[in-house]
């Protein structure tokens, strides 16, 4: 298994790790041992990713298609929505997010309770 860079000038690089490994057998088998462990790994992930295409097809969706982005669009919410009259009226209308409605909140206290502010009487005001 020895390769020198003068044999093989594109890997000289690599010829020179394996030198290395020829002479360090732990580093050897430490590097075959992580090496297997990527591999198992890697057919797990390979298996897995199999499972779930299967899953989606009898499901009858593909994997490939997208999920939507946006909400459906509502065409009658639309005609009846208002718009604005102006340029200017335009460049201060209210975004989507701005017109959503509030949650209805009849409770007038927080849902949680403010503690008590200490005081120190001794000092003075900034």
């Amino acid at each position: 298994m020895s390769l020198s860079g003068a044999q093989n000038p594109e890997h000289a690089d690599i010829s020179d790790v394996l030198e290395y490994l020829q002479r360090q057998p732990v580093m050897l088998r430490a590097l075959q041992e992580y090496m297997r462990e990527k591999e198992q790994v890697e057919n797990l992930l390979l298996t897995r990713l199999e499972e779930a295409e299967r899953r989606l097809e009898v499901e009858g969706r593909s994997g490939e298609e997208p999920a939507p982005q946006e909400p459906a669009f509502n065409v009658e919410e639309a005609e009846w929505a208002p718009l604005p009259e102006t340029d200017d009226e335009a460049e201060n209308w209210p975004s989507g997010a701005e017109w959503a409605p509030l949650p209805d909140d009849d409770s007038d206290e927080p849902e949680v309770p403010a503690a008590p502010m200490e005081t120190n009487a001794d000092a003075e005001p900034v």
